[in-house]
């Protein structure tokens, strides 16, 4: 069973994730893409499953949710899909459900 994190978009991800090291960090250069960088270091050093997968929204065909990890990854109805929020706390879904 394979988890996919549906973030919000890219541009959103990236402005969050400047904002917190801007502020963490003050007067330091981040990298260009901050949150690509991010979450690429974090896939390789936390120890994640390999059937763990962070999807920014944008990265979607419009439409269902469900629907739209199928076709564009491959997900199934065993598969567990978590929306999340920068307005709310995460929401588990599982694809079953659909």
């Amino acid at each position: 069973m394979a988890t996919f994190f549906v973030l919000p978009p890219r541009d959103v991800l990236e402005a969050t994730v400047s904002s917190v090291f801007g502020k963490l960090l003050p007067g330091l250069p981040l990298p260009a893409d901050v949150w690509g960088t991010l979450s690429e270091h974090l896939a390789r050093s936390a120890n994640w499953p390999d059937d763990v997968f962070l999807v920014p929204r944008d990265e979607l065909p419009e439409g269902d949710t469900a629907e739209a990890l199928a076709e564009s990854y491959g997900a199934d109805d065993s598969d567990r899909v978590v929306e999340v929020s920068l307005a709310r706390a995460p929401r588990g879904v599982s694809l079953a459900a659909r």
